[in-house]
């Protein structure tokens, strides 16, 4: 008679983890996976009307604005630790080097947008783990599981039928291809620097810095082209708004928040939802289907990817989870 009692005690508290906060946790981690997934279509409907770099510009511009008045409001606000922000000239040459990096790799994505199809530049941009281990492995002489190098060898072989099937229809898909491949490597050596500079400097301070770094090495290219400075149409100037306030501004933000309640493993693979999320709105937005080989190629690069990001390395989980991402 003792047994069923002790099973009607025990039985609720298996339905008391899903509790409210736990809930809002993961309902935050599926609109910050979302809203980074949007930045590649914000950024796409803004490429209809505006240059690679006028995107590029008014995301980070805005997104360093934003940056800034929070900053600003951290400045004010009571902590209940000190804060060390004090830049030291080593410190600066690291951020010029990121938001050099970050600036192209913003102006990568944004021509390859124009050029191959937003599931293609998604997928192919989000194989930045790989390239990013693969510097940790060269520059810091960091080693990994022979896990890591079958998910490489994985994920390249898909990226490379990727290419091959796109260079079967345009010069020019191939090209936006290799510039969203760019993209990846760019935004790996961006986050092989952030990794260096939050052992100094806080989060808020990094996206701050490397945001107007990168709007001041962006400017020039625009004036000496004689393009606009302000965005041709509201269409276009929504979205590359939409772009820096939900992508870059919340959609790392959340993540962050996401990071810590849940693991870093968790949200690395969580991440590989953004190229699928992605494929889905530009099917429905604009109508892009992908065809049954770059499908199963497509399939093989987030298989690969899926295997880096598990390896038994918890740098690679971190390196990724933390990647103010990709789009």
């Amino acid at each position: 008679m003792t047994q069923p009692q002790t099973d009607l005690i025990q039985r609720p508290a298996r339905f008391q983890t899903f509790t409210l906060p736990s809930i809002l946790s993961v309902l935050t981690l599926c609109f910050a996976l979302f809203a980074l997934a949007s930045g590649s279509i914000f950024m796409a409907i803004a490429r209809q009307d505006m240059s690679a770099n006028q995107v590029a510009f008014y995301r980070v511009a805005i997104a360093a604005i934003v940056f800034a008045s929070w900053n600003s409001i951290r400045v004010v606000a009571p902590r209940k630790e000190p804060e060390s922000d004090q830049i030291r000239w080593h410190e600066v040459r690291l951020l010029i080097v990121a938001g050099a990096s970050f600036a192209g790799f913003i102006v990568s994505l944004a021509w390859a947008l124009a050029h191959t199809q937003v599931a293609t530049a998604t997928l192919l941009t989000h194989m930045m783990p790989i390239f990013t281990t693969l510097g940790a492995w060269l520059f810091l002489k960091q080693q990994f599981s022979s896990q890591f190098w079958m998910g490489l060898v994985i994920a390249l072989s898909g990226a490379v039928a990727i290419g091959a099937g796109d260079f079967s229809l345009s010069n020019a898909t191939i090209w936006g291809d290799a510039a969203a491949l760019l993209a990846a490597v760019l935004i790996a050596i961006e986050m092989l620097i952030v990794e260096q500079l939050r052992t100094r400097l806080t989060t808020p301070t990094i996206a701050m810095c490397e945001a107007a770094i990168a709007a001041v090495l962006i400017l020039p290219a625009i004036l000496f082209s004689g393009s606009a400075i302000l965005p041709p149409s509201w269409q276009s100037g929504s979205a590359v708004i939409a772009a820096a306030l939900i992508t870059q501004v919340a959609g790392h933000g959340l993540l962050t928040y996401s990071l810590k309640k849940f693991s870093a493993g968790l949200v690395s693979v969580a991440l590989l939802a953004v190229p699928i999320i992605a494929a889905g709105l530009a099917l429905v937005l604009f109508r892009q289907t992908i065809q049954i080989g770059s499908a199963i190629a497509f399939v093989v690069v987030l298989g690969g990817i899926y295997l880096t990001v598990t390896a038994p390395k918890a740098e690679n989980h971190e390196s990724f989870a933390r990647s103010t991402v990709a789009e």
